[in-house]
This record gives structure tokens, C-alpha cells and sequence, in this order.
């Protein structure tokens, strides 16, 4: 897969398919472009989309340097992705961003509103609150997760960066649930300005659904899109139904609707 410098990081990126319209796909907490988005791109159509995806700074192969969790580690990803695909010459597009990714883009559409044509999250985390922060700590015990979990991971990262990144993780989420009192988009969901989806599933147990009527109710110009047995992952475990260019709602068909 190529690289490319962007602000000294080598960033690894991938584009997939040659279609008219832009999708900019954003993976989630240590998420790769293989891990988050190729199951996706398998299914997705490749003639009516280009597709682009990323490995974030210090995950994958765009590393080094290691990954940095700082307090706004959301803003500055934004920032590089933005400056990613300034560099690749694409100047507009969609961006579909999922869990952690779906912060990264509701950042760049509020941000970049001349880049981002609409936007669509998936999973994504109203707030860092009590919920998270048990998530984030369940996360650190990575001797106790699903040995396939677990093994998929581990293609990508050792046991020590791993076990660092999880932890570094959850004293982010610490902090900012106690010194913000969650609140790490601030203002950012109501100064986006494109047309955005916001799709989630009823049985996600990390980004409970409540989060997306949260995010509908702030974002004036958004859509809802509730999956009944859809989990957090439901892009890679409900694919067909996530892209399916018929359904008014799907995917593509989303993207692929002219842009007011």
C-alpha cells in the first residue's frame, strides 16, 4: 500500500475503486484499514465510488511514530486527514467515519465545509461518559479478550504496544469524563454544516444508541438510520444491508445522492 509524508508522519493509505464520487472512510479506536473497512470495500460498489481509508498516526503501518493520546488527539487527526487528502488532490468529498472515526469526521465537516460534501457516522460516542469509561477499561485486560479479537490484533501491533495504547486510552477517557464532564466535541456537531446520516444499531454495547437521537437532535441538517439487531460493528456483520444501493437509506445511495 502507498505512504505518504503528511506533516512528518508517513501516513499509509489506501484507495479503492475509480468512481466520480469521493468516500473518505475513517477507522475506530486502533482500527486499520484491513481491520475497520475492507470486509466493506469487498461489497462496496467500485465504479459509481472511489474509496480512500487510512491507517491514523501510530496505528497499522503509519507508524512510527507511536500513536498520542492527548485530550484532542480527535482534532488532530482531523487535521491530517484533511491535509491527507489535500495532498492526494482530492479537494471534495463524502466521509463515512466510524466509532472513534465518526468524532474524527464530524471534526473535519465542521471544520472544512468546503471539502466535506456529506457525512455519515456509524457507532459514534455522544460524550465520554460512565459507559465509555467502562469500555475503556475493560479494553486495558487485553489477556481477556475474545482470543480472535485478540489475534486479529495482534497482526498489527505486540502485546506491549498494545497493552500501552489501551491504557493511555483509558486515562484520556478518565480525564476528560472527570475534568470536562465528557464533553470532548464540544460545539462541533452543530456547526456542521453538510447533510449528515447517522446510522447505529440498537444492540451496539459500546456506543449505546441513545448517542445517535443525541447527535440527531444537535445536527440540524441529519438523517437517522437505526439498525433493530445491528451491534457496533454492524458495517462489517450487516455489510449488504449497510451498502445496499436500493434502500433509500443505504450507504451509497446516500453519498451518491446529489449534493444541495
Amino acid at each position: 500500500m502507498p505512504k505518504t509524508n503528511v506533516d512528518g508522519v508517513k501516513i499509509n493509505y489506501r484507495i479503492v475503486g475509480d468512481g466520480p464520487h469521493t468516500v473518505l472512510c475513517l477507522p475506530g479506536f486502533l482500527g486499520t484499514i484491513d481491520l475497520d473497512f475492507q470486509p466493506f470495500f469487498d461489497k462496496a460498489d467500485k465504479t459509481k465510488f472511489r474509496w480512500v481509508c487510512w491507517d491514523p498516526p501510530g496505528y497499522g503501518d503509519s507508524r512510527p511514530p507511536p500513536r498520542e493520546f492527548t485530550r484532542n488527539f480527535w482534532e488532530n487527526d482531523a487535521e491530517l486527514v484533511w491535509k491527507l487528502m489535500q495532498k492526494l488532490g482530492i479537494k471534495t468529498y463524502s466521509v463515512f467515519g466510524w466509532s472513534q472515526g465518526g468524532a474524527t469526521g464530524m471534526i473535519l465537516a465542521a471544520n472544512n465545509p468546503e471539502s466535506v460534501q456529506k457525512l455519515i457516522t456509524l457507532g459514534a460516542e455522544y460524550a465520554i461518559d460512565k459507559n465509555s469509561v467502562r469500555v475503556y477499561s475493560a479494553m486495558k485486560g487485553i489477556d481477556f479478550w475474545p482470543e480472535d479479537k485478540l489475534k486479529k490484533q495482534l497482526k498489527y501491533y505486540d502485546q506491549n504496544y498494545l497493552k500501552r495504547m489501551t491504557e493511555e486510552m483509558f486515562d484520556v477517557a478518565v480525564e476528560i469524563n472527570t475534568n470536562n464532564g465528557g464533553d470532548f466535541l464540544r460545539n462541533t456537531p452543530s456547526l456542521i454544516k453538510c447533510p449528515v446520516l447517522i446510522m447505529h444499531g440498537t444492540e451496539d454495547t459500546t456506543s449505546p444508541v441513545e448517542n445517535a437521537h443525541k447527535f440527531h437532535s444537535k445536527i440540524k441538517n441529519s438523517e437517522l438510520k437505526i439498525f433493530p439487531t445491528g451491534k457496533h460493528d454492524l458495517h462489517l456483520t450487516q455489510t449488504q444491508e449497510a451498502v445496499e444501493i436500493k434502500s433509500t437509506d443505504g450507504c451509497m445511495n446516500y453519498v451518491g445522492q446529489t449534493v444541495p
